[in-house]
This record gives C-alpha cells, sequence and structure tokens, in this order.
C-alpha cells in the first residue's frame, strides 16, 4: 500500500535539505562562489560549480584543496551565477510550496545560497525557503567517522556535496535513527 499524496507531500515538506558551499576566500560576503551542494534526507542531491569565480581571488588554502577536487561529480552542473541560480531554483520546486527547511552549519553558506537566488526575478523564485543552523545537532564522532571512513564513502572534506553529505551523515536525528534500527 502506498502513501496518498497528502501523506507523501507531508513527508517532503518537513525534510531537511543539506547545504554547503565552498569560495574563494573569507570573508564570504566579499567573494566568488566556487560550488554549492545540498542533499536532502532521502539522499536527492543538487551539485553546482561556478565558472565565474575568479581564481586569483582564491586563497592558498583554497587553491591546494579545493580546487583540484573540481569536475570529480559527474551529474555537477557547471555554469555562471544566473545559471546555476536558474538550475537550483528549479530543482527546489521539487518540494513544493510548504517551507523548504535548509541545514546549516555555517551562516556564510546560508549567504551565499541567497545571494545566488537573488539573481533571478522575484516571481520566478521558489518560496518558503528558510536556514535553519545546525552546528549543534552534528554529532562530531559520526562527522569524524564519515571523513576517516575514505574507503566507505569515497570522499574528502572540503567539497561542496561531500560536506552536504557528511553533514545529513552527522545529523544527530538522523544518528539517532540510524542506531535504533
Amino acid at each position: 500500500m502506498g502513501l496518498t499524496q497528502n501523506a507523501q507531500n507531508a513527508i517532503i515538506c518537513n525534510m531537511k535539505i543539506f547545504l554547503d558551499t565552498e569560495f574563494t576566500d573569507f570573508p564570504e560576503s566579499e567573494c566568488d562562489l566556487i560550488s554549492i551542494g545540498l542533499v536532502d534526507e532521502n539522499g536527492r542531491e543538487f551539485y553546482a560549480e561556478s565558472t565565474q569565480y575568479r581564481p586569483e581571488a582564491c586563497s592558498d588554502f583554497f587553491k591546494q584543496i579545493v580546487l583540484p577536487l573540481l569536475g570529480k561529480h559527474p551529474d555537477r552542473i557547471v555554469g555562471n551565477y544566473f545559471e546555476i541560480a536558474k538550475s537550483l531554483n528549479e530543482w527546489l520546486k521539487y518540494y513544493g510550496d510548504d517551507e523548504k527547511a535548509i541545514a546549516i552549519d555555517y551562516l556564510g553558506d546560508w549567504n551565499l545560497l541567497v545571494k545566488l537566488l537573488v539573481l533571478l526575478p522575484e516571481e520566478e523564485l521558489v518560496q518558503n525557503v528558510k536556514g535553519i543552523n545546525i552546528w549543534g545537532d552534528l554529532d562530531p564522532m559520526a562527522l569524524e567517522y564519515y571523513w576517516a571512513e575514505v574507503d566507505a564513502f569515497g570522499h574528502t572534506e572540503h567539497h561542496a556535496l561531500w560536506d552536504a553529505r557528511g553533514n545529513k551523515y552527522a545529523y544527530k536525528p538522523i544518528v539517532r535513527e540510524r542506531h535504533n534500527v
């Protein structure tokens, strides 16, 4: 017996969407977005890499650690900020008109998401998107395990999608659910 449409919609609207970004340098308010990754609790993903960031604006850390990770995801969207904003807006429409809870562990990620979406005409923007800070709701041991198990999970830190997946993995309510199964 399948779920009714109302039950499916209720599941979608209460779902958290985990967000992470990579950017050229701190402070993020003055930087360029390099990549953005989102993953919902069911594993639906969005990942995009920008062609618009300025490589010369990258700190040494981002040049050495972040930039070599680009181009590794086969389903990535590659484009300028406007193209990424359009694709992200379409991706978010899947969740309907109900509230979309974007789970962040760093306020700068939220600011970069908003900076992207405001590039679109207001009448086209998906509605009811709100950020929620989950920093205190991440299980440090689960996160440490996630990054230590490169062979199991297949990736390392500082890739926007992989970091979003890591936060989803370490989100305490999901950790508790995983241990109670």
